[in-house]
């Protein structure tokens, strides 16, 4: 992690690591440190993505692409590849602050790890869609970043290969931990948007349905609508919105008298021979059987 500062002395880098010298290309510099005063930070940006955990204190981020963003002790921050920020009005108040700047395209980025390229490509997936945002410290994640902390600042200059081992699993876990949080944040987004996705479907069952529409109104890309949407329901939208059309067509049947051509029509079916052709591949039945079976 890469700083100017034009009071050096004030700004305690207790500790900066290359990835390299522990055999870990996927952490391109594992930094410790301790600001015990105000210093002026210059605008600077990486390459890759940097991971910023605050222990104790506070520090104020200003981003050219958005506002100030306080990173207060207990908390943790992802800033993109190539993102310029400093301190906010050129200051850092009194912080311990760990960073981690990464480079998942290092050749042999999986070497001493435990993540397969797979694997890199999901760490890779959560940090960039919740980059910019802060994030509090599980517990778990918190002890992981203090070990590696007080392991960083207390190592000797040269180590031997057991602490270079300890080393590279700290670290590891310390991303995989915080990836592992921020899963769990995308959990509850997906879930989210996956609802918002099926409320749309559920208000235009007897609507002409394009998911050029639905992806608008969601505010999603058409690709990753359609992840997030099988990832919880196991089918493609166009599939889900089937089942709730035959869903409502079921109730329809059981519950009136209409007629079937009717019904077709009420629930979105451009025409009562397609309607009858899906109902059958569904349920088993025609429309006409399912209602006699029902109400017999």
């Amino acid at each position: 992690m890469t700083h100017s500062s034009s009071k050096p002395d004030t700004v305690g880098i207790r500790a900066r690591l290359s990835g390299a010298k522990v055999g870990l290309p996927l952490a391109k510099q594992v930094s410790a440190i301790f600001s015990h005063s105000a210093s002026r930070i210059t605008w600077h940006s990486h390459k890759q993505f940097e991971l910023l955990f605050v222990l104790d204190g506070s520090t104020v981020y200003e981003f050219q692409v958005c506002g100030p963003i306080e990173l207060a002790g207990g908390h943790f921050m992802v800033v993109p590849p190539g993102m310029m920020h400093r301190g906010e009005q050129d200051l850092r108040t009194p912080t311990t602050l760990l960073g981690i700047v990464l480079a998942f395209d290092a050749r042999g980025a999986t070497r001493n790890t435990p993540f397969t390229v797979r694997e890199l490509g999901w760490l890779r997936r959560h940090f960039t869609t919740n980059a910019l945002t802060v994030h509090p410290l599980g517990q778990n994640l918190r002890r992981i970043i203090a070990q590696l902390d007080k392991k960083l600042s207390g190592k000797k200059q040269d180590i031997d290969e057991l602490s270079m081992a300890e080393l590279r699993l700290q670290i590891c876990s310390a991303i995989s931990g915080a990836a592992r949080q921020l899963s769990a944040v995308d959990d509850r987004d997906s879930q989210f948007v996956v609802n918002a996705a099926i409320d749309y479907m559920r208000d235009h069952l007897n609507k002409p349905f394009s998911v050029g529409k639905l992806v608008n109104h969601i505010g999603y890309g058409r690709s990753r609508l359609f992840e997030l949407f099988r990832a919880n329901t196991g089918m493609t939208p166009n599939d889900y919105l089937r089942r709730l059309r035959l869903e409502a067509a079921r109730g329809l049947l059981t519950d009136t008298s209409r007629p079937v051509t009717e019904i077709a029509f009420e629930v979105g079916f451009n025409s009562s021979q397609y309607f009858s052709t899906v109902f059958l591949q569904y349920t088993g039945l025609t429309p006409t059987g399912f209602r006699s079976r029902a109400t017999g």
